[in-house]
């Protein structure tokens, strides 16, 4: 019996079946749950990189605090934790952005969508594969920088991210940023790629 299961499965019709169940169990899994592709990571360490000389162009930040004084930052992330828990570690390392001490929070981009209320300086992306209108749903309402390092996601509607070419450059949709009612330095947009 376990001799002919075994000999199925190296048959074509059994490695249809297999393909079959890969590819189903793939479109029924959250994109959120998947691990970062090794792109996608080297991505993330590269905005972890850039995202404190974004936040350090943001104008006005310091209308971002909350009562106690503090910036709070919100890795977002849709369903696995991992990437959004490595780049929280990263970001606790600022300590200060333009002398404001900063404190970090890992949230789901839904309890970060229930809690309207939530007073955040800035929202840091740590999931691919979100939503263009959520992107923009986020920095609208929120009011605040939605920085994501993901391919497309500047062009998609978060407000700032990085840009791959011949060299890295921190990336900004100035619709964007004007719908969600921030400015920038003129010296940072003279040197962001501009999205469209």
């Amino acid at each position: 019996m376990i001799h002919r299961s075994v000999q199925f499965w190296y048959t074509r019709r059994g490695l249809r079946a297999l393909c079959c169940l890969l590819l189903v169990l793939f479109w029924l899994s959250p994109v959120g749950a998947l691990p970062l592709w090794q792109e996608e990571q080297q991505r993330l360490r590269v905005g972890l990189k850039l995202f404190p000389a974004v936040l350090d162009a943001q104008q006005e930040l310091a209308t971002k605090r909350r009562d106690d004084g503090m910036l709070e930052i919100a890795v977002v992330y849709r369903t696995s934790d991992q990437a959004a828990r490595q780049a929280a570690a990263a970001l606790e390392a600022l300590d200060k952005v333009q002398d404001i001490p900063i404190a970090v929070s890992v949230l789901t981009v839904e309890q970060l969508q229930d809690n309207g209320a939530r007073h955040i300086g800035a929202i840091f992306v740590a999931s691919s594969g979100l939503e263009p209108e959520l992107l923009r749903r986020l920095s609208e309402h929120h009011r605040v920088l939605v920085f994501s390092p993901f391919a497309g996601d500047v062009a998609a509607g978060a407000v700032a991210g990085i840009h791959v070419a011949d060299r890295i450059l921190p990336a900004i949709n100035p619709a964007q940023a004007g719908r969600a009612g921030l400015n920038f330095k003129p010296f940072f947009l003279r040197v962001a790629h501009h999205a469209q």
